[in-house]
């Protein structure tokens, strides 16, 4: 098959990626790549162009006149930018007559809203819940709208509102080695409040252990005020990891901790962490029960004393032998069964688009 895909448009797609967008992005194009078809993929530059058959820089914003520019209702830059790459996205798909199917992994409402005008299924991945703009979205689509959840617990969100499959989420285990563990606690993830990194440390304190933070600084102001202080000592923070940074990371540790103050749509970071041995020991939210199974960890409910919880999770944890959870995660959480799933849900969209186009010529 003939595929485009409509990657993120706050972030690059590339290694050390700023979250689980960028990085699923990263590992479809390269999937599906990888199993034959052509894949092109529209993203920002300085994206790692490698991982697509042909890669489409999103464009710039051109400078506005002085007269738009001092328009007291214009709206902030990066609302702009997202309007503007996707409107030229979609104009470019309009026109194009080769491309067999659209895979959507933006955040906008405007390739929902405009899929209707392709002669082509526009298959979009659902990473986050309803969000006004991509609620607004799926409503234009309508009919046409097709939709994958990354967990049932994000199916059930959008349900009533669009009806989609769930295909959970995969890792390639190929870079993410089974490794002999350490006595320190990993977390790894943006640095925002919604991830609770604040959380993962005072529970590390709670257990008695070391712990090792990485990720992008994406809430400087949140950051410097709570994170930084708590900073010393046992708890360290190691910045962005990419590729074999971060894998040594997960192998190295006892346990990975995921702290969501929010309702976690799937969890990338507890997959890897698994495949690497490594359990997790987490919050219950979301589809993170979906992703921590059999012996891939311990979760904690989110009321009453979440950091005593969680430093008995990991204590729990760390007594399952390492092998066992690398094993488990390799049986349920391989990006085989992920691409098996796109690849076989986009068989039956485009034999279904083949078809009511060879009715719409023959009435």
């Amino acid at each position: 098959m003939r595929l485009v895909i409509l990657g993120p448009s706050h972030h690059p797609v590339v290694e050390p990626f700023a979250g689980g967008l960028e990085r699923f992005t990263a590992d479809l194009t390269r999937g599906l790549r990888m199993r034959g078809h052509h894949v092109e993929l529209h993203a920002l530059t300085g994206s790692d162009a490698s991982i697509a058959d042909r890669f489409h820089p999103m464009p710039r914003l051109p400078p506005l006149s002085d007269v738009a520019s001092a328009d007291p209702n214009l709206p902030e830059p990066q609302f702009m930018h997202d309007q503007f790459v996707y409107l030229a996205a979609m104009r470019d798909l309009v026109r194009r007559d080769d491309v067999d199917a659209v895979l959507n992994e933006s955040l906008h409402q405007l390739p929902l809203a405009f899929g209707p005008v392709l002669d082509v299924p526009v298959l979009t991945t659902l990473h986050t819940p309803p969000f006004p703009w991509m609620e607004l979205g799926a409503w234009l689509a309508a009919d046409s709208g097709h939709f994958v959840a990354v967990s049932d617990a994000l199916r059930a969100q959008w349900a009533g509102r669009v009806s989609s499959r769930v295909i959970l989420n995969g890792v390639d285990p190929e870079p993410l080695p089974l490794s002999t563990g350490g006595p320190d606690l990993a977390w790894v993830g943006r640095l925002t409040p919604e991830k609770g990194a604040d959380l993962a440390i005072r529970a590390a304190h709670r257990a008695g252990r070391g712990l090792r933070l990485a990720g992008p600084v994406s809430d400087p102001d949140w950051f410097d005020a709570v994170i930084r202080p708590m900073l010393g000592g046992t708890v360290r923070y190691l910045g962005p990891l990419a590729g074999p940074d971060v894998a040594a990371l997960y192998g190295s540790s006892a346990a990975t901790l995921v702290t969501p103050r929010w309702e976690e749509p799937f969890c990338l970071v507890a997959a890897e962490s698994q495949m690497c041995g490594t359990p997790v020991a987490g919050i219950r939210r979301g589809g993170l029960p979906e992703v921590v199974t059999g012996p891939g960890g311990r979760l904690v409910d989110p009321g009453g004393d979440v950091t005593a919880g969680l430093a008995a999770a990991v204590d729990e944890a760390v007594r399952v032998d390492r092998a066992f959870v690398a094993a488990h995660a390799r049986r349920t959480l391989h990006w085989n069964q992920m691409l098996d799933g796109y690849e076989q849900l986009l068989r039956e969209l485009t034999d279904t688009w083949a078809a009511r186009r060879m009715r719409r010529e023959l009435a």
